[in-house]
């Protein structure tokens, strides 16, 4: 019953006179839209897994987009600000390094021919082995529990049903193992793996190798980004571990790909006064984080982002285009 009343509320929503009222709201002051993604997957199967967007979702945001936004590089965008006159402005965004950015993502630039800003976190281009919420995200398809209690973490019932209702419960589960320390997170992962591991015939979420990342970045639509090299949350470790891992990560970017890195995301959005000066001062010109849309005043080191996965469709996009 709940999740009819909130299917009805969304096309009550998305339909076109509340729709171009919430737009117009949004709107006002002609803010940029920066969004958020992560990862391609295909159109079926693939991890049911929030960061995982299918290609074909990716399309129908693409057209959604070209209706009424101009999609503009992220360097453009920062030239000219918000409250720029005209039609409103978009900026395309991807997150961490997955694979699938290369095997779905590239093509499809080339193809569409629109700009991309790819921010990567390097340790898993460099040690080919995936972050820990990769890991569990892939592992933990269909119905599982994990009982985390003797760590006081508690326990969580994953429904065999995909879709978000399931997430729901999965990002509960990373969020409190966000909260850790990222050793003990480590042994966490790896507890949890050891009980409920990657499920045979399903590709594990990776990243991409350093050829395929050099390919990518080769593509004349991408902008290549920095997002550390440890993606840990950078406000839980100390400021020099931080600014450490900043440096290291844009050093092996442009190492990698003989390309400029001027920009960063704080992983998961966190970031701090301090850290965000830390970001200036080893020359980047912006950072990304998350929170809505880039409104004339905006730290450019912490530029709000709309957050976009795998449950938005068309519907929940143009909803979201109007921070819903």
């Amino acid at each position: 019953m709940k999740a009819a009343l909130r299917r009805a509320a969304r096309d009550a929503l998305a339909a076109w006179p509340a729709r171009a009222a919430l737009r117009a709201f949004a709107l006002r002051g002609g803010p940029v839209t920066v969004l958020c993604y992560h990862t391609l997957g295909p159109d079926e199967g693939g991890p049911d897994a929030w960061t995982v967007l299918r290609t074909g979702d990716f399309r129908a945001h693409l057209a959604i987009l070209r209706e009424a936004y101009d999609i503009v590089d992220l360097d453009t965008a920062l030239a000219a600000g918000p409250g720029q006159a005209g039609r409103p402005r978009a900026v395309l965004t991807f997150d961490d390094g997955e694979t699938g950015l290369h095997r779905h993502l590239l093509p499809l630039l080339e193809t569409e021919r629109v700009p991309a800003t790819v921010y990567i976190a390097t340790r898993q281009i460099e040690t080919g082995q995936p972050y820990w919420f990769d890991r569990l995200m892939g592992a933990l398809q269909g119905p599982r529990t994990v009982d985390l209690r003797q760590e006081r973490l508690g326990v969580w019932t994953l429904p065999a049903a995909p879709g978000a209702s399931r997430w729901l419960v999965l990002s509960d589960l990373l969020e409190a193992l966000k909260r850790a320390d990222p050793k003990r997170r480590e042994e966490l992962t790896d507890r949890i793996l050891a009980d409920h591991p990657q499920p045979p015939g399903r590709p594990p979420l990776g990243p991409m190798t350093r050829a395929e990342l050099a390919e990518l970045a080769a593509c004349p639509w991408v902008t290549i980004g920095a997002h550390s090299h440890c993606h840990s949350l950078l406000d839980q470790i100390p400021p020099a571990e931080a600014r450490e891992s900043m440096a290291q990560s844009r050093a092996l970017l442009e190492g990698w790909t003989g390309r400029e890195v001027a920009h960063f995301a704080w992983p998961n959005g966190n970031h701090t006064a301090e850290l965000r000066r830390i970001a200036a001062e080893l020359g980047f010109r912006s950072a990304t984080a998350l929170g809505g849309l880039w409104r004339r005043g905006a730290d450019p080191f912490a530029l709000p982002r709309l957050a976009i996965g795998r449950y938005d469709d068309a519907a929940r996009f143009r909803l979201r285009l109007s921070e819903v």
